[in-house]
This record gives C-alpha cells, sequence and structure tokens, in this order.
C-alpha cells in the first residue's frame, strides 16, 4: 500500500513539472513574440522598409527579470540604430555613428541602452 502511495506522489509530482514547464515555454514564446512585434512596429513608425541586424542579443524573461531584446540595426537608408526594449516598456530607438555601430557589432563594445 505504502508502494503504491508512493508512486501515485511521484506520478503526480512529474506531471505537475510538466505542466509548468509547458506553461513556461509558452510565455517564452508570448514574450519573444511581443518583442518582435514591437521592433517591427517600430520599424515602420520610423519609416523603414528594410534592415540588416548587425547585432542581436535577447534575453526571456526568467522569475522577476523582465525580457529584453537590444540590436544593432543597419536601416535601408544606410544609417545604423540602436534598438532596446524591455517588456512593459517603449521601446528605445536611437541613432549610432558607423563606427560606434561597428564597434558594437564586433563585440569591442558593449551595446546596453
Amino acid at each position: 500500500m505504502r508502494a503504491i502511495a508512493g508512486w501515485t506522489f511521484l506520478l503526480v509530482i512529474i506531471g505537475l513539472h510538466i505542466l509548468i514547464l509547458r506553461r513556461t515555454i509558452q510565455n517564452n514564446r508570448r514574450s519573444r513574440e511581443e518583442l518582435y512585434k514591437t521592433f517591427e512596429s517600430t520599424m515602420q513608425q520610423h519609416g523603414i522598409r528594410t534592415f540588416e541586424i548587425l547585432k542581436e542579443s535577447i534575453w526571456i524573461r526568467s522569475g522577476i527579470r523582465q525580457s529584453e531584446l537590444y540590436r544593432i540595426v543597419l536601416a535601408d537608408t544606410g544609417h545604423y540604430f540602436l534598438y532596446f526594449q524591455a517588456t512593459g516598456t517603449p521601446p528605445i530607438f536611437t541613432p549610432l555613428t558607423e563606427k560606434r555601430a561597428m564597434q558594437a557589432s564586433e563585440g569591442k563594445i558593449g551595446i546596453q541602452a
């Protein structure tokens, strides 16, 4: 009888872990999609039709930390930009010099806003 109770308890714990893992994966996917949609919207608002992402850093929410997306972008206009957005905040979209953009994309300097 004890063995059956032990196995039942173990199966319940495993089931709960599977449900939590599934929920976490769904939330991470949703966070990533929100960040990408906001990025696309920002590009459209600034009249940028095509662009090249020179550097990307993404952090998906873990515990209390917000999801964040950093990008160094070369726009179709020939200008370089830093894009940063954290979940729940408006995006930051600021111009960069070519030198600064190249340094950041090569990893010689950080790309933090």
